[in-house]
């Protein structure tokens, strides 16, 4: 197979590339095939193996769908994703499983890469992680990437040596990359899908269904998202259900530029909601729905009398703030325990292989920052 740095190679090519040149009729097809090479000459029993067109047959969807619910989700609709999904678990299907090559001697010791530890959310997955890892004897090393793709591959490369396996929670990486590197040792990502590895993510659409409902109930007619990066695959799912609840209350939905991290693109963001203010707002994370509130006070809008306001994650300050700030909450200590748990399971040989998603829900939780909309609109 060759040295690490032989496997992750032409990352930056990866990157830019691997997710757009190939069409999605294309990535259906390869799964086909995959399938056929994966399953085929491990068949013990009489029985076909379920392959792409099954669970499409299944859902009422078409093969592409069933691709892209897997390579690319953020660009499914969230009660199309969640019914591909919940079919193909079902049906046992599983995309083909990436195998890194055997370690003859155990480490001990995990690598967790996160974005950024200063956001409490990194912390608190950081904190789950480390004590999943030590109860089954293993060892963790936090890796913080500063939000750099590149900083977040260098860092990669440089633990592969040290560790046995890898956890990358919110990766900015490319599934191909991502791939890559699953090649060389055992890897499972946090709040992000990537076809034939491990993936443990919340779905956050159901709780954000409710809050845009709660905001219906209270009278707003408008929403803006202040979005994350483009890069982030939980920013994707997230605008596309806070879209799709839109659509289905029957309030307009707007969007300003990224918002996170929270630097100068977020004053660009909130100068932008400025120009076309709405009554309510939902931010990528706390933090940015913190500094929004901050920035709102600065304008002389109150939340929530005039600008009722929602998080995301449920961190600490939600609680600590004022108003107290309504947001998601993110089961993060149980998807950190499970992903661990998966990643050692599969090391000490104790698993059935089986990298079905781990998908866990999160939670509305209404706090003092939205309130019934103005008389008078903004608008």
């Amino acid at each position: 197979m060759g040295t690490h740095d032989d496997v992750i190679s032409n990352d930056a090519t990866d990157d830019n590339t691997a997710n757009d040149t190939a069409t999605d009729d294309n990535a259906a097809n390869s799964d086909a095939r995959d399938e056929d090479r994966a399953t085929t000459p491990h068949s013990t029993t009489a029985v076909d193996p379920v392959t792409i067109w099954d669970v499409a047959t299944a859902a009422n969807v078409s093969p592409t769908t069933v691709s892209r619910a897997f390579r690319q989700p953020s660009r499914v609709n969230v009660k199309t994703l969640g019914r591909v999904l919940e079919t193909a678990k079902r049906l046992g299907y599983r995309s083909e499983s990436i195998i890194p090559r055997e370690e003859k001697h155990l480490r001990g010791l995990l690598a967790l890469v996160v974005t950024d530890l200063e956001n409490p959310v990194s912390a608190q997955f950081a904190r789950s992680i480390q004590r999943a890892c030590a109860a089954r004897n293993f060892g963790l090393m936090v890796c913080d990437t500063e939000e750099d793709k590149a900083s977040e591959l260098a860092i990669i490369k440089r633990s592969i040596p040290h560790v046995d396996g890898i956890i990358l929670s919110a990766s900015r990486l490319s599934d191909a990359t991502i791939r890559k590197v699953a090649q060389v040792r055992p890897l499972a990502v946090i709040n992000r899908i990537v076809g034939g590895v491990q993936s443990v993510y919340a779905d956050d659409g159901p709780s954000l269904a409710d809050a845009v409902r709660e905001l219906k109930r209270l009278g707003h007619q408008q929403v803006t998202y202040l979005p994350g990066p483009d890069s982030s695959w939980q920013n994707g799912l997230r605008t596309n259900a806070i879209i799709t609840a839109c659509k289905r209350e029957g309030l307009k939905f707007r969007r300003t530029p990224c918002a996170y991290p929270v630097d100068e693109r977020s004053a660009d963001a909130f100068a932008a909601y400025l120009a076309r203010p709405t009554t309510a707002a939902i931010a990528f994370n706390d933090d940015v729905a913190y500094a929004f509130m901050l920035f709102l006070e600065a304008h002389r809008l109150r939340v929530p009398w005039q600008v009722s306001l929602i998080g995301i994650d449920d961190t600490p300050k939600c609680e600590i703030c004022t108003p107290k700030m309504s947001s998601i909450r993110v089961p993060r200590r149980a998807l950190g325990e499970a992903t661990a748990s998966r990643i050692i399971d599969r090391l000490l040989h104790v698993s059935d292989g089986d990298l079905t998603p781990i998908r866990m829900q999160s939670e509305f939780v209404k706090r003092d920052s939205i309130a019934a909309a103005p008389a008078s609109s903004m608008m």
